[in-house]
C-alpha cells in the first residue's frame, strides 16, 4: 500500500508570477494525497503573492520583505512545514503526476537514505535529460549527470554526490541543521548534500520520478561571481585540512584558469570581488568549519568516493579544457587519492 506519509514542498519565488502559477497547479496535480505545498516568496512586487492568494487558497505563503536568497527562503519554508519529509523547489518546476509518491517509496524502502533526487528533463525539449543527480570535480566544480544527453527508459537508481533537487527525511534536514545562510545564491544544494553525506546519509537517485525545468541558460555576470564564491566556501568549510592540502596544486591550477576565464569575458572584477567577500566572510567559515569537522561521522575518503577526476562542464568544448587540464586533473587525483 502507498505511503500516506506527509510531504511538505516549499517553492521559492521572486518575482515570476507567471511561472510560479504553472509550477502550483503542477503541484496540485500529483497523485500523493498528503502533500503540504508551501510558497516562500522573496518579496516580489509582480503580484506573485496577490495570485498565490487568490488561485491557491490552500497553499500557505510565506511572505519574506526581502530577497533572502534561495536556502534562507527554504529554510524560512520549513520551519513552518509540518511533514515528515521535506523537499524544495524552484518555480519553474513541473512535475509528472506520480513523481513525489515514487521519491517517497525509494525513501521509505531504502534505510540509510537521506535524501532522494529525481531524473529532470527540460520542459522545451522533454526527450533531453537536464539532470540525473549532481558529478562533483574534486576543485569543487558541479556539473549536472547525464546534462543533455536523451532521456531513456534503462536508467537505474545509483549513489549520487549532490541531489540539486531532492525528497529528503526531516530528521536529514534537522540532523544537518539545514540549508547555509550565509550562501545567497548557487551551491546552497551542494554544500546540503555534502553536510548530508558528513553526517552519514546518502542519496540516491529515482528514474521514475521526473521533473520537468523549464530551463534557461544563464551566463550572467552574478551567476559567476556566486558560483566562485561558493565553490570555495564549501571547500574551505567541508574539507579537512590534509585533503585541502593534498588538492592544493589542483586548486591553484584551476584558479589560474578561472582567472584567465574571467579575464577573457569580462569578469576580472567579478572574480576579484569573490576573492575580497570570500575574506570577509573567513571568520564565519572557520566558525562553521570547525562545527563541521568536530560532528562529522564519516571521513573524506567517504566523500571523496565519488568525486570525478575529470571535468565536464555543460556547455563548454574547451581546447585547454580536454588537452591540458583534464589530463592534469585525472593523473593528479591517481596520484593523491590513495592518501585522502
Amino acid at each position: 500500500m502507498p505511503s500516506t506519509k506527509k510531504i511538505s514542498a516549499v517553492v521559492v519565488n521572486w518575482n515570476d508570477k507567471e511561472t510560479l502559477r504553472l509550477c502550483l497547479t503542477s503541484l496540485h496535480k500529483q497523485d500523493h494525497p498528503n502533500l503540504e505545498i508551501i510558497v516562500s516568496d522573496n518579496g516580489s512586487t509582480d503580484g506573485s503573492q496577490e495570485m498565490t492568494r487568490q488561485e491557491f487558497p490552500d497553499v500557505l505563503l510565506i511572505e519574506n520583505n526581502a530577497n533572502l536568497g534561495f536556502g534562507t527562503a527554504v529554510n524560512r519554508g520549513f520551519e513552518r512545514a509540518s511533514g515528515d519529509y521535506l523537499t524544495f523547489l524552484n518555480n519553474d518546476l513541473e512535475f509528472a503526476p506520480e513523481s513525489f509518491r515514487a521519491l517517497l517509496k525509494q525513501l521509505e524502502e531504502n534505510p540509510g537514505l537521506g535524501g532522494v533526487v529525481p531524473k529532470i528533463l527540460y520542459s522545451q525539449k522533454p526527450e533531453i535529460i537536464n539532470s540525473y543527480g549532481v558529478n562533483i570535480h574534486y576543485t569543487g566544480i558541479a556539473c549536472p549527470y547525464l546534462v543533455d544527453q536523451p532521456d531513456r527508459d534503462d536508467l537505474q537508481p545509483h549513489e549520487t554526490a549532490c541531489g540539486g533537487i531532492f525528497l529528503l527525511s526531516r530528521e536529514m534536514y534537522e540532523d544537518i541543521g539545514g540549508f547555509d545562510e550565509g550562501l545567497f545564491l548557487y551551491h546552497e544544494d551542494h554544500d546540503l548534500s555534502w553536510r548530508g553525506r558528513l553526517a552519514g546519509w546518502h542519496l540516491a537517485t529515482c528514474p521514475s520520478a521526473i521533473f520537468y525545468h523549464r530551463y534557461h541558460f544563464n551566463k550572467g555576470t552574478m551567476k559567476y561571481y556566486h558560483s566562485e564564491k561558493n565553490r570555495l566556501y564549501l571547500l574551505l568549510k567541508n574539507l579537512e585540512l590534509k585533503t585541502l592540502l593534498l588538492l592544493l596544486p589542483a586548486l591553484i591550477i584551476t584558479e589560474l584558469a578561472q582567472w584567465a576565464h574571467s579575464l577573457l569575458h569580462g569578469w576580472f572584477l567579478l572574480k576579484a570581488k569573490s576573492y575580497s567577500d570570500l575574506i570577509e566572510k573567513l571568520p564565519e567559515i572557520l566558525v562553521k568549519r570547525r562545527a563541521i569537522q568536530s560532528s562529522r561521522r564519516v571521513p573524506d575518503r567517504e566523500i571523496a568516493r565519488l568525486f570525478q577526476a575529470d571535468l565536464a562542464v555543460s556547455g563548454v568544448q574547451s581546447f585547454i579544457l580536454k588537452r591540458l587540464l583534464n589530463p592534469f586533473y585525472i593523473a593528479y587525483w591517481k596520484c593523491i587519492s590513495y592518501w585522502i
